[in-house]
């Protein structure tokens, strides 16, 4: 495993004050009350198994779908046998969240300008949702050809995306 390193980063605010948690480590309050600002630490670690991550989309129309990925966001792909095309994906990050139940999964595209990206889509005749503003980002939905729907959205937290390790 390498080394720990510390690297400066936005916080994501919670909207609280007081004690959160960022990597393990307490973010208290400053001494005149407001929270400080954290600096998260980004543990560099390579992965002597997982060399990668493959995303299954279940579609009532696959060819439809495959032919959106590739024809609309132009995503590059190959065929693995029988015109089963498997598509490259931006670079991605995974949040674990709290639920009742297990095996929910959820796609979210991320974007740097929300409104522009739902913009290009809609040129392209692409059904897309309004936007709600959440804590952590401005978030839309678009629908694909096979019916199935895939979130999008730009994200206000810190991502490890753009963390120089």
């Amino acid at each position: 495993m390498s080394r720990i390193e510390s690297v400066e980063c936005e916080n994501f605010d919670d909207g609280e004050a007081g004690v959160g948690r960022v990597r393990g480590r307490n973010r208290r309050a400053s001494l005149d009350g407001q929270p400080r600002a954290a600096v998260p630490r980004l543990v560099v670690r390579r992965a002597v198994v997982i060399n990668g991550a493959h995303v299954v989309i279940y579609t009532k129309d696959a060819e439809a779908d495959r032919a959106f990925f590739s024809d609309v966001l132009k995503f590059s792909s190959v065929d693995a046998g029988h015109g089963w095309l498997i598509f490259v994906m931006p670079p991605m990050e995974v949040a674990f969240h709290d639920s009742e139940k297990n095996d929910q999964h959820e796609l979210f595209f991320m974007c740097d300008d929300i409104g522009a990206t739902l913009k290009d889509l809609r040129a392209k005749s692409i059904e897309v949702s309004e936007v709600n503003e959440e804590r952590w980002g401005k978030v839309a939905k678009f629908t694909l050809p096979g019916g199935g729907k895939i979130g999008v959205y730009e994200p206000k937290h810190a991502s490890p995306l753009k963390i120089k390790a």
